[in-house]
């Protein structure tokens, strides 16, 4: 069956490459590290919204069916792999109480969820910040101190720790960093589950 592409289409692919060269010089700025600093991070996310808008119709319409399927059975193929990594009585290690919620939406056991919030060791967080307060310091080492020792006074002989973490995610690239430190502390080898975005795990 042949298709044609009508005049708001194109009027999307364009927008939607301006878009693309927009973003492009974004990225520019912020070489080497690309670090999103807030008012950059709120522009770049803007033009990925205005890309998905622009650019999903076109998805839906053109791309094949099976392409689709294919993304839904990625999709459920990482929520089997996740549930399989954390049945028994195993614990789940994540950063942030939103990636605690979608593992719950999943139908994990959130007394199995332990979250840091935040890197796990207090000398972390001077590599986010180098000027962090020294009174704060102290109010952080004694939040990680607790996070550690709940981690530590688990009885590991039946069941393993699965740190699930976000690819990018600059606190999960810390706790990740120090895994084999932690891992020492409980006397094992910790499972590690890597996701590009915890959004995989929403509802198609």
């Amino acid at each position: 069956m042949n298709l044609k592409i009508n005049s708001d289409e194109v009027k999307s692919i364009l927008a939607a490459l301006d878009d693309l060269i927009e973003i492009k010089h974004l990225i520019r700025k912020i070489v080497p590290n690309y670090h999103l600093e807030e008012s950059i991070n709120k522009l770049f996310k803007n033009k990925l919204k205005d890309l998905q808008k622009n650019l999903d119709p076109l998805f839906t319409k053109y791309l094949e069916d099976d392409a689709i399927v294919s993304s839904k059975s990625s999709k459920m193929h990482i929520k089997e792999s996740i549930l399989e990594n954390l049945k028994k009585e195993n614990i789940a290690l994540v950063s942030a109480n939103s990636s605690k919620k979608k593992l719950k939406n999943i139908g994990f056991d959130p007394r199995q969820i332990i979250v840091s919030g935040g890197p796990l060791f207090v000398e972390d967080y001077k590599l986010v910040n180098p000027d962090i307060p020294e009174e704060t310091l102290r109010n952080i080492k004694k939040k990680c101190d607790r996070i550690l020792n709940q981690i530590i006074n688990e009885n590991w002989n039946q069941k393993d720790l699965v740190f699930i973490f976000e690819k990018n995610n600059l606190t999960d690239k810390l706790i990740l960093k120090r895994i084999n430190d932690l891992s020492k502390l409980i006397n094992k080898e910790i499972r590690t589950i890597e996701l590009v975005s915890w959004n995989v795990l929403d509802e198609n």
